[in-house]
């Protein structure tokens, strides 16, 4: 009997480099139950903490969220586990100041009071909500992109249900893994990440793969981000997990 897919969300988080376009890559531990060993982008499992009345403050109300996923509740909860996971997994964190723009993370005692957030956040002892009130943060709003929608096959003994999101890396925000879920990172073009597939220098899943595929048509960040704006709406096409993708064919 199939088990039912867990709600998860993933972020593809993006910068221009000096080959052009690159994507973030975590490699998950080689002990972990789901994907050993695997190069992915930053993402979990939706948790409780991601809804209901004490969650972080968002441009994105809970309606809007839900529409744009196609649920009926829930979609604001997906938006948050996606930013909370990447802060946990990666040390990007995806909020906003006051003043419109991103927290720089690259101070030492910037840095070393954000880790000590993100330690806390990962061992359940702060929340999310918890570290945007003290830093007076909110979180990213339609800098965040709903791209795509994966679940795991039903043959697959562990399961999720997966919304993934796509966001440009925040000037002065460096990507760290945890060393714990995942134990390496790097950024790469969407090319090398495929040619380093195939000849056995990393591994890709069937999404990660797909989504570098496509990012391969852009030579940078702002032609991927202005060609899913104008991709309002979604192609629907079921196999092989991928239930819905809103990268635009190429013209």
């Amino acid at each position: 009997m199939p088990v039912t897919p867990k709600p998860a969300s993933t972020v593809i988080v993006l910068r221009d480099g000096q080959s052009g376009l690159e994507v973030l890559l975590l490699k998950r531990n080689a002990r972990t139950r789901f994907g050993p060993g695997a190069s992915v982008f930053p993402g979990g499992a939706v948790d409780q903490e991601d809804s209901g009345p004490a969650v972080p403050p968002c441009p994105v109300d809970e309606a809007t969220a839900s529409a744009e996923l196609g649920v009926r509740r829930g979609g604001l909860a997906y938006r948050i586990a996606a930013i909370r996971e990447c802060f946990e997994e990666a040390g990007i964190l995806l909020a906003r100041q006051a003043d419109g723009t991103a927290p720089r993370l690259d101070t030492p005692a910037v840095m070393q009071r954000f880790q000590a957030y993100r330690d806390a956040l990962r061992h359940q002892e702060m929340s999310l909500a918890d570290i945007c009130q003290r830093e007076q943060l909110h979180l990213f709003g339609d800098e965040l992109l709903y791209v795509s929608h994966w679940v795991t096959p039903a043959y697959v003994p562990k399961r999720f249900d997966t919304r993934f999101f796509l966001a440009v890396v925040p000037t002065g925000q460096e990507a760290t893994c945890c060393g714990q879920e995942t134990v390496d990172q790097c950024w790469v073009t969407p090319e090398a990440g495929l040619e380093a597939d195939a000849r056995g220098a990393l591994e890709l899943m069937t999404p990660t793969r797909d989504t570098l595929e496509r990012l391969s048509r852009y030579d940078n960040a702002e032609a991927v981000i202005a060609g899913l704006r104008q991709q309002r709406l979604g192609a629907r096409i079921p196999g092989h997990g991928l239930m819905e993708q809103r990268f635009p064919d190429p013209a």
